[in-house]
């Protein structure tokens, strides 16, 4: 895979809560180009008043996450064509 960043989204911001959106991205060839497409999203929620730093974890985890589920439903598509090309076959 290509160049790999995890960015936030959109912030909502309450009395009570903080709520985050976080997005996982690879750079991959499209085409013959470079594109950034995005792997998956996660919703994460603070308590109200954190502060940004004390929220670089939770979200970094929240990148990681979403790569290895990207990465297992890669896997999923790779076995569902094989188990298709083979009913095909027979």
């Amino acid at each position: 895979m290509g160049k790999k960043r995890v960015s936030v989204e959109s912030v909502r911001n309450s009395p009570e809560q903080v709520q985050i959106m976080v997005v996982a991205w690879d750079t991959q060839k499209v085409e013959g180009q470079d594109q950034e497409v995005a792997l998956g999203e996660m919703k994460l929620t603070f308590p109200a008043g954190a502060a940004p730093a004390d929220m670089l974890v939770g979200i970094r985890e929240a990148g990681a996450k979403i790569e290895e589920t990207a990465a297992r439903a890669k896997d999923i598509r790779t076995e569902l064509n094989r188990l298709l090309l083979e009913k095909v076959k027979k």
